[in-house]
């Protein structure tokens, strides 16, 4: 194999990968804007959880655009944190509710939490009257 052939490999490759790094880094923001969105939605299916074992309700309330809890009432009337979670690093969180799970399974008021990524695309988690949750 001559210089010029060795070149021209080396140049095909280097075309190939800078045609590839884009897609790469766009896979790798949509995994992990799916996977910030799956524990939200593991978070609000924890909360129904526990809702139904303690026999009190239990909510998801977003505090920051990076920062979500979950609460639980006790006896007295207060909500008691149990879980703290912040979304990973570019991503911010909405939600138009609180959504509140009682001693059924069920919720009131409805919700959807929006998981945002810096290039304004959104995945939704939607909590239905009947404590369904899904991600759109």
């Amino acid at each position: 194999m001559s210089l010029i052939e060795s070149a021209v490999a080396v140049a095909i490759a280097g075309l190939g990968l800078a045609v590839a790094v884009p897609s790469i880094h766009q896979s790798r923001e949509i995994y992990l804007q799916k996977s910030a969105a799956a524990d939200v939605a593991t978070a609000l299916y924890g909360a129904k959880i526990k809702a139904i074992a303690q026999g009190a309700d239990c909510r998801m309330r977003v505090l920051t655009p990076s920062l979500y809890v979950v609460e639980c009432q006790t006896e007295s009337g207060s909500w008691t944190e149990t879980n703290r979670q912040t979304l990973p690093k570019g991503f911010t969180i909405t939600a138009n509710n609180k959504p509140e799970f009682h001693r059924r399974g069920n919720v009131s008021p409805t919700a959807t939490v929006t998981i945002w990524n810096a290039a304004g695309r959104a995945l939704r988690i939607i909590v239905n009257a009947n404590g369904r949750v899904r991600t759109q």
